[in-house]
Formats: C-alpha cells, structure tokens, sequence
C-alpha cells in the first residue's frame, strides 16, 4: 500500500448555518475576531460565505454547503465538514482510490477568496466528511 500523503491543518473547520448574520453576531459575542462575509464561486453558482477565527482556529460558514447534493440524506445545521490542506492533491487521491475509497464530491478546482484551489470531499461509512485541498499558484 502506498503511504498516506501528510496533511496540514486542520485549515478550517465548515459549518452549515440557518440565518449567516446571526451566527456571525453570536461568535462576535462569544469572542471571535476577524469576521466577514462574502462569495465563493462554486460549480453550481456563487455561494455565500461567513467567516471568523475562536482563537486560532478558522470557521467558514455557509447556508449551503457545496457538496450537499451528493449526500444520500439532508445535511444538519451545525458543524459539517473539517479541511486539511495537503501538497499534491493527485496523492490523496491516488492513496484512497488504491484503497477502495472514492471521493464524495470533486475533485474541483475553485478561485476562492483564500487563492485557487484543487479541492476533494471524502465521507466516513458514519458519516465524517473532510476536505482535503491544494492550492494551486
């Protein structure tokens, strides 16, 4: 078996929201720092974001989530999906596909506010969703 590609992170953490102003509100209240709002250009249409830090970490908000449509079942509110930054996306890849593991969503490439990116979504049997991305110069 090849070896697991290292990852960074992890980078963000994605949560699913109701009402984006007011969950912005509340982190601002609970402490969070460097909140902002914005689009994302997705394959589907530009989707709106949110984004603030709790401590060192990144939060990345959304009212809909880019892979939503490939889940079996509706996708809860609440925290969805962690992403970890890796080198060569084409490893991770390759690493899962020769272990019997496809991808839920992508791979794609996106420009997004943070630079452009090759981006992919794996799902657990339990239902754990993680991004792994690489950014492209």
């Amino acid at each position: 078996m090849s070896e697991w590609p290292k990852m960074a992170g992890p980078w963000n953490l994605g949560l699913k929201v109701r009402d984006l102003g007011a969950e912005l509100a509340f982190l601002g209240a609970c402490g969070a720092t460097h909140i902002e709002q914005g689009k994302i250009p997705a394959p589907s249409g530009d989707q709106t974001f949110g984004m603030a830090f709790l401590g060192t970490q990144r939060l990345l908000l959304f009212p809909r989530v880019i892979y939503e449509d490939a889940l079996p079942e509706p996708l809860h509110h609440g925290l969805t999906h962690a992403v970890f930054e890796v080198d060569r996306l084409d490893s991770v890849l390759e690493a899962c596909r020769t272990r019997g593991i496809a991808p839920l969503w992508g791979p794609e490439l996106l420009s997004t506010p943070f630079g452009r990116r090759r981006l992919v979504f794996f799902r657990s049997p339990s239902g754990f969703i993680f991004e792994t991305f690489e950014t492209l110069r």
